[in-house]
């Protein structure tokens, strides 16, 4: 039975695979047995100069967070766009406000990732600059940051799972299992890799999700988005100087990633309908 499921949907079969391996290679890169040419967990390009650990993006008003901000925006209105051309949109209201503000926190997010001290002042220890000194981080972000972070982790689970099995106990027991996982493996990364730890983890969950849900928001095309997406996470783990930062860096992901969701709206649903217990 798995076996055909396996065969019968074939662009989530090859994104689960593509996610397993995006896994296996974060561990190795936070382990340090992979080198990370990373800030803060993100392959960053900059103009008129690239990022560095030293001077953030100071010399680099244009840069890798502020694309993903600019093409983010661009996704929520596109949201927009979908929600207003699909006459059977308010049934489906829920959805559509969900993914756009996703989406749009994850621009503003970046926004915020980018965002630069020029001053040097000690009293702003919040500001990212695309790097976070671990004197800095371990001061202002980790204590704070991790309750946010497991709890932002434990929502966008519930988020897939319901979508995919419906809104009951067992979609949370996996969520809460699932959040234990991406804890996990960020937590030996101190701090710098918990966003990439996040995604990496979100991604076979998904993908899983896709695989043997029969919800209409998870149909072929997406799973062909998340191959892409996918593929385009692993260069960022693996061939950021060499691949990825002269294209433009973090960006393809976001825009790969935030294609995935677009075609997961309600006005790209081959049947239009959900299953059984997910209308909105």
């Amino acid at each position: 039975m798995i076996w055909n499921l396996l065969i019968a949907r074939p662009l989530w079969t090859v994104a689960l695979i593509l996610s397993i391996l995006y896994v296996c290679l974060f561990i190795l890169v936070s382990k340090n047995m992979i080198p990370n040419a990373l800030l803060f967990g993100f392959c960053v390009w900059g103009n008129p100069q690239t990022p560095t650990k030293d001077m953030g993006c100071i010399e680099s008003p244009l840069n890798s967070h502020w694309c993903s901000f600019i093409i983010d925006v661009i996704m929520t209105f596109l949201v927009g766009v979908f929600w207003c051309l699909d006459t059977g949109s308010w049934k489906n209201s829920l959805f559509y406000m969900s993914c756009a503000c996703l989406i749009l926190c994850h621009g503003i997010l970046h926004w915020f990732l980018q965002q630069t001290d020029v001053n040097h002042n000690d009293w702003l220890p919040m500001i990212v600059n695309c790097y976070v000194p671990k004197d800095k981080m371990m001061g202002a972000l980790i204590h704070f940051g991790y309750i946010l972070f497991g709890s932002f982790s434990l929502l966008l689970c519930m988020v897939i799972l319901g979508f995919g099995f419906g809104w009951n106990k067992y979609s949370m027991y996996a969520s809460l299992v699932c959040t234990g996982m991406i804890l996990m493996v960020t937590k030996d990364s101190g701090g710098e890799l918990v966003l990439p730890g996040l995604f990496c983890i979100i991604h076979p969950l998904t993908c899983f999700t896709g695989l043997f849900s029969e919800s209409s928001v998870f149909h072929e095309k997406v799973g062909g988005m998340f191959i892409l997406c996918t593929i385009v996470g692993i260069l960022e783990l693996t061939a950021c100087d060499v691949v990825l930062r002269p294209l433009g860096g973090h960006c393809w992901y976001d825009f790969t990633l935030h294609l995935a969701v677009l075609f997961s709206l309600p006005f790209f649903w081959p049947n239009k309908t959900m299953i059984k217990g997910l209308e909105l």
